[in-house]
């Protein structure tokens, strides 16, 4: 299985990882060049317990890789920044940016997953829409679901591994 996860921050970076470790081939991406340089070494430019063996680990037995372009994969999992603006919502531009960038690479069968803490409706009302633009149906040939970040900083590759996801 291939995933492509969009974001190499607290949560997209510990997942790629997580999913690495299970033999799954994995690209990272992110639009910061800092953090595929560093992912490229082995390295990472977070503090996360346990987390900078885990991706020296999967880098060095190859199934974890870094690029600032998605490619196609099996699953697509979008973990971004949803951040606060003044308005005291959330800005969804990382999420359907994201999700555009995807688009490209989508093929029948493929999932796709939000995993960014997001208002109830985002899959439905601002990405699926977006996906839309690839011609595939959703529900029939691309499915899609939001697993809400649920993660303890310090403690997120415990979390991940015992927390219901989906």
């Amino acid at each position: 299985m291939k995933v492509c996860i969009i974001g190499l921050g607290y949560i997209g970076l510990p997942t790629a990882a997580m999913f690495a470790s299970t033999g799954a081939t994995v690209v990272g991406v992110d639009l910061n060049e800092d953090i595929i340089e560093a992912l490229k070494c082995g390295e990472i430019l977070i503090e996360e317990e346990g987390l900078s063996d885990l991706v020296r680990k999967v880098v060095s037995m190859g199934t974890l890789r870094g690029s600032q372009i998605p490619e196609e994969a099996d699953v697509f999992i979008i973990a971004v920044p949803t951040p606060i603006g003044q308005d005291n919502k959330s800005d969804m531009t990382y999420v359907a940016s994201a999700t555009e960038q995807i688009v490209p690479f989508l093929r029948a069968g493929n999932t796709v997953i939000l995993e960014s803490t997001s208002p109830v409706g985002t899959v439905d009302e601002l990405m699926s829409p977006i996906l839309e633009g690839s011609g595939l149906i959703i529900g029939t040939e691309l499915y899609l679901g939001h697993s809400p970040e649920r993660v303890i900083p310090g403690r997120i590759l415990t979390e991940l591994v015992n927390n219901s996801r989906i």
